[in-house]
């Protein structure tokens, strides 16, 4: 794996502090979140999994949510007056002390100690003055409960992961994430949901990209996928090879250890359309591929189109 070197030496600087839990009388720490101050120059951004020192010698790892930064001015209009009534190039009169805070939701609570003392974890509130740390890769596991399939393959020798994609922070660090098999594909929950913004074919890729990662990680010859197109052509050609990937895009594979090919065996099922008895095309935006089968009152059919292509099957 090309970048697992970089990625440890990464990890390996940014294990520093970078700031320390705070509760207030008027925002105090629970056990669901708590907020932390950053140190200066110190960069997080939501979604980032930070590590703090909780009691007993366990570790808390919560989800930054938001960052606020929060000066000594009573209110906005005390930072108007200061700027000369207002005045974009004045240099303020009464110069401000301010901090970043961030707000993180607490995933998971783990005692590295061997045999564990508290195998379920704590979960009293981060106490305050705690040191705050960038999550390493095996701390984002933990925190994720990817830890937990990894403990079900050493016990039963039987691999459950399929590798899901990255996770990337802002120090640099990256993370392997992994979903279970059997909440995948049965016999558990057997399904996933992607959410994400209308229109921006991000959720699709993703489902192609997780699709083929299950076919590589679990076995081609066991599993079947339908796919019902409503994009399209994008769809139409997913057994073509991919053109101008960027070699940072390979290694991405590489750190996943997948390969950025296209679907095999595939075959395409293409309605009959209006205008199928002239011209022998199907119901198709663009050009039909080079192997489809469309159906009419229930009686397969083949395109002529594809009949003189000489390369149906």
């Amino acid at each position: 794996m090309p970048d697992e070197p970089k990625n440890k030496e990464i990890q390996k600087e940014e294990r520093r502090v970078i700031g320390k839990a705070s509760a207030t009388e008027r925002e105090p720490n629970s056990s669901e979140k708590f907020s932390f101050w950053l140190a200066a120059d110190e960069i997080v951004n939501p979604f980032d999994i930070i590590e703090a020192e909780q009691m007993a010698g366990t570790r808390t790892f919560g989800l930054v949510t938001n960052i606020k930064q929060v000066t000594d001015a009573p209110s906005h209009l005390s930072n108007y007056i200061s700027s000369d009534f207002g005045s974009t190039e004045a240099m303020p009169q009464t110069p401000r002390q301010g901090v970043n805070v961030a707000e993180a939701n607490v995933l998971a609570n783990y005692d590295p100690a061997e045999p564990k003392r508290y195998p379920m974890g704590i979960y009293m509130p981060v106490q305050n003055e705690s040191p705050i740390r960038f999550a390493d890769e095996k701390g984002i596991h933990v925190a994720l409960g990817i830890d937990k399939m990894f403990e079900y393959e050493r016990e039963h020798k039987e691999k459950v992961t399929i590798p899901a994609g990255l996770i990337q922070m802002s120090n640099g660090t990256r993370a392997r994430v992994f979903l279970d098999e059997r909440y995948v594909l049965g016999p558990e929950g057997a399904h996933i949901n992607i959410s994400g913004i209308s229109g921006l074919a991000t959720k699709t890729s993703y489902a192609m990209f997780l699709i083929q990662s299950i076919l590589q990680s679990v076995g081609s010859k066991d599993i079947a996928m339908i796919l019902l197109n409503v994009k399209q052509n994008d769809l139409l050609v997913i057994d073509k090879p991919r053109k101008g990937m960027k070699p940072e895009e390979h290694q991405m594979w590489d750190y996943l250890s997948l390969r950025p090919q296209p679907f095999e065996n595939v075959r395409y099922l293409l309605p009959w359309g209006k205008q199928t008895q002239t011209t022998g095309l199907p119901n198709c935006f663009g050009e039909p591929p080079a192997c489809c089968v469309w159906k009419e009152n229930g009686r397969r059919l083949r395109s002529r189109w594809i009949l003189m292509s000489g390369r149906s099957r």
